[in-house]
């Protein structure tokens, strides 16, 4: 009996300091911490790769930004600590640098490394115009702008190899023409590149992965030469084939970082919305995701081939190249890619313009036809917009997704953002494009006075006016985004919002405000909507 009465204590405290060795957060800890502890450095089939660790850190709730000096000064008052410790891994290689001869190149293996490869800083965000960046990507100077931008970043929360974590993979909005997930040179979380690679949302419990890739003509210029020399006889969508080889990175490499390559959920907003609908429409990313999450970027089209080629050839005279041929290609290899993009960005704009094309490889008809003929990855599919986008397009939307509901088996899911800090709601503000972005990022207060300017007017006040209201909502969006990556099912339980799928009987659509709403008639809606 005493034997049996020490071995009940024995095993009473080791429970008792395995519980106070557990973090407390909303995740559930129990699904990410067992399995061989994880330590750098950590094996990726390139090469090790060794990154550093973010800790119970300060976090400023509301920044005041100059843009003329890009200085940041926090309000002191409004200051907490937020996260607990996790691994980040910065600039992580998933593909060659496409430069020279792979320049215009579907992309290729990374040479694998000899010892360890630190991780700990940004790499430069994909080349674009403008160069310095715009104050939004926190003005980004030349020097950290390059075609060699075949990166990522993973943020991990697993203590255990074998954690098997939900993984989300976020692509950055700026169209298909600029943006980056890769604030190289600028303070971690300066704006939506470093606001997305914070940690909050992988603290909820999951992995999540920024990816870069290219960009504008860089990453979309079609061509005939280039039809001509590629075995599939397609040309253009470098950009997303980046992605596609993203993808795949993770599903060989994202278990040693404590990820389920199984779970896998993409999602982004605006451009990133746009590179989600075409990856649901790729053949070539079948089986690479299992949950997408298009934000503010419901794109359904495409540029036929030969239009895109022909668009190419605009643009490469523009430049001097008159060539169609292999020399001329060579030629346009040869250019700077700062003479490339500020060609394509130099009025008139009718040489060319960035799309993504219909070239019977990546995208074999238009991503509507797609969508509404059964062709897509059918997978869950959440579609997001924010009130004040809310318009005469919405009821388009509406026509594809209830076509989309009966083909494919997966449950679809759809919401409004509608939620305002108090100070912008009580000046008529509405949710604008991007809100959503803020919440989901746990960077309330940070984000939001980046949008002065940009896609607010400058003379709203630099403080939002943010209350629990709007922390209850964040949390909310980090809830539902990893119950979405973890499951395919939307629905936080223990918040209580019982969240229907998007039916072609029944529209149903979530008012994600304080508190959110089931609502019914998406397809109905033509105006925006206002903060509640």
């Amino acid at each position: 009996m005493k034997w049996k009465s020490l071995m009940s204590s024995v095993l009473g405290v080791a429970i008792a300091l395995s519980l106070i060795a557990i973090p407390n957060s909303y995740a559930r800890k129990d699904h990410y911490d067992h399995g061989i502890r994880i330590s750098d450095p950590i094996k990726t089939d390139a090469g090790y790769v060794s990154g550093t660790m973010i800790d119970v850190h300060d976090r400023c709730w509301v920044y005041y930004f100059d843009r003329d000096t890009g200085e940041l000064t926090c309000d002191p008052e409004k200051k907490g600590e937020v996260g607990e410790p996790l691994r980040v891994y910065r600039g992580i290689p998933y593909a060659a640098p496409p430069v020279g001869d792979l320049r215009w190149k579907p992309p290729q293996p990374v040479t694998p490394w000899e010892g360890i490869r630190e991780c700990t800083k940004f790499t430069p965000m994909a080349a674009q115009y403008p160069f310095p960046s715009s104050f939004f990507y926190g003005s980004i100077p030349e020097s950290d702008i390059s075609e060699d931008c075949l990166y990522l970043n993973v943020i991990t929360p697993a203590k255990r190899s074998r954690a098997r974590l939900p993984v989300m993979v976020w692509f950055h909005g700026g169209g298909l023409t600029s943006g980056t997930n890769s604030p190289a040179g600028v303070h971690n979380y300066v704006g939506p590149a470093g606001g997305c690679n914070g940690p909050p949302l992988p603290n909820y419990g999951a992995v999540l992965v920024t990816v870069q890739h290219r960009l504008g003509p860089i990453g979309f210029m079609a061509h005939p030469a280039l039809t001509e020399e590629s075995p599939h006889q397609a040309s253009g969508n470098y950009g997303l084939l980046d992605l596609v080889a993203a993808l795949k990175w993770v599903q060989k490499n994202i278990a040693a970082f404590g990820g389920d390559p199984d779970r896998v959920m993409i999602f982004g907003h605006s451009g990133g919305g746009w590179k989600v609908n075409t990856l649901v429409a790729s053949p070539l990313a079948s089986g690479l995701f299992h949950r997408a999450v298009c934000q503010s970027g419901f794109a359904t089209g495409g540029n036929p081939l030969a239009v895109a080629e022909q668009m190419g050839l605009s643009l490469a005279a523009r430049l001097g190249v008159t060539d169609p041929g292999p020399d001329g290609l060579a030629q346009l290899r040869s250019l700077s890619w700062q003479e490339i993009v500020t060609a394509a960005n130099t009025q008139p704009y009718t040489a060319y313009r960035t799309n993504n094309t219909v070239d019977g490889w990546f995208l074999e008809d238009t991503i509507r036809n797609i969508f509404t003929s059964g062709r897509q990855n059918d997978v869950p599919y959440m579609v997001s917009y924010a009130g004040a986008e809310i318009g005469a397009n919405t009821p388009l939307i509406a026509q594809v997704l209830v076509e989309m509901s009966q083909m494919q088996q997966s449950n679809i899911y759809v919401d409004v953002m509608t939620q305002v800090p108090d100070g912008w709601k009580e000046l008529g503000v509405n949710a604008w494009h991007g809100t959503e972005v803020t919440y989901q990022f746990g960077d309330v207060g940070l984000v939001m006075g980046m949008f002065l300017g940009a896609l607010l007017p400058t003379d709203l006040p630099i403080d939002p006016g943010v209350t629990d209201k709007d922390y209850w909502v964040s949390h909310y969006m980090m809830s539902m985004l990893r119950n979405f990556a973890a499951t395919g099912n939307p629905n936080v339980r223990h918040l209580r919002v019982k969240w229907p799928a998007f039916t072609a009987d029944e529209q149903y659509y979530l008012d994600i405000g304080y508190k959110p709403i089931v609502k019914n008639g998406y397809g109905d809606l033509t105006e925006q909507q206002p903060p509640r």
